[in-house]
């Protein structure tokens, strides 16, 4: 089954998406409906889709935000963009994503159904090509799919139930040692070859190794060992990647917390993360929010220049990037529990 969120506000467009669709025929499936980013985000981290179709005049979140999410959370993941004739500026930002396809209202049923079929088809062609071998060995790539999604979102006990599941299914069926090696060995070549091309990570399972007296159990508990051992490669990989961009933006930071310009989709565009999830990362990382992190730096800056009596006093604002002297002193009042007037004084006396 190939999976699908669709996302817009308008009723009519859910609707419509949902009945062409339907009409594309059995492999395609609508697996969530949302109104904004917000809610088709909580939606698409509950069940990873293999296509998401989406509006880009929003509500809460909007289209190029979620984009972002989803480019940055699940990379795997298809995208097609709708909208309207005057929204070709935002369009243009969404094609930045690398989205798989870009079409306009009123939507064409037949380039729609098109647009599907191509895209399922070329999906198809990669598991076959990083595989070697049919799509159609014991109908393996939804489960294959699925199990990956869990993998690559870090969600082990998604990650379990799937394996649980598949392992249920297999012997449901009374596979054999030989036969569940085989499938099993096929999942992995291709889980493994996604991983290389979507994280860099190359991962080599010993499930490849010959085993001269295989049994179904055995072969049960070496995958399950196999999938989440490459549940750990992609948690250290991410938590490595993570570190470092949050390290270079904050060396960002530190170099342009005097500009008034900058904010925080300025320092998240500067590792080309999503101002969202770099917010989430930044705080985990420095423990506190950017915002903060930015004050203590402006304040600690104002308190050096406060100390030099050749400063001005209403110039130490524009110097340590406000751009608006009331606001400074509020901050500045806020932080330190006097205002930056007292501050000199009270640095003047204790220096007499």
């Amino acid at each position: 089954m190939f999976t699908i969120v669709t996302v817009d506000d308008e009723k009519m467009i859910k609707r419509s998406l949902r009945a062409m669709i339907e009409r594309a025929g059995e492999p395609y499936s609508v697996i969530g409906e949302a109104t904004n980013g917000r809610d088709a985000l909580a939606l698409i981290r509950e069940h990873p889709p293999h296509l998401l179709v989406t509006d880009i005049c929003m509500p809460e979140m909007d289209g190029l935000e979620l984009i972002a999410e989803v480019r940055q959370q699940y990379p795997q993941t298809e995208i097609i963009v709708i909208s309207g004739y005057g929204e070709f500026s935002y369009a243009q930002q969404a094609l930045r994503y690398s989205v798989t396809d870009y079409l306009l209202k009123p939507i064409d049923p037949e380039e729609f159904i098109l647009t599907l079929q191509r895209i399922r088809e070329r999906h198809e062609r990669d598991f076959q090509r990083l595989t070697g071998r049919s799509e159609h060995i014991w109908g393996s790539l939804d489960n294959t799919e699925r199990i990956f999604q869990m993998i690559w979102t870090v969600q082990e006990d998604g990650l379990l139930r799937e394996l649980e599941a598949f392992r249920n299914r297999m012997e449901a069926v009374e596979m054999d040692a030989m036969q569940a090696r085989e499938i099993y060995l096929n999942q992995l070549m291709y889980m493994s070859q996604k991983l290389s091309e979507m994280g860099g990570l190359s991962y080599k399972p010993s499930f490849a190794q010959r085993d001269p007296s295989p049994s179904l159990e055995k072969q049960h508990e070496k995958f399950h060992t196999a999938c989440l051992d490459m549940l750990m490669e992609v948690i250290r990989l991410r938590n490595h990647a993570q570190s470092l961009q949050i390290r270079k933006a904050i060396r960002y930071i530190d170099s342009n917390f005097q500009d008034c310009e900058l904010s925080l989709t300025s320092a998240a565009d500067s590792v080309s993360m999503s101002a969202t999830y770099f917010s989430r990362f930044f705080k985990e990382e420095t423990g506190m929010s950017f915002m903060k992190y930015v004050t203590r730096l402006r304040m600690e800056m104002a308190k050096q220049l406060l100390a030099n009596s050749e400063c001005m006093v209403y110039s130490v604002s524009e110097r340590i990037g406000y751009s608006d002297y009331h606001q400074f002193a509020k901050a500045f009042k806020k932080n330190t529990g006097v205002t930056p007037t007292e501050f000199r004084k009270i640095h003047t006396f204790m220096q007499s």
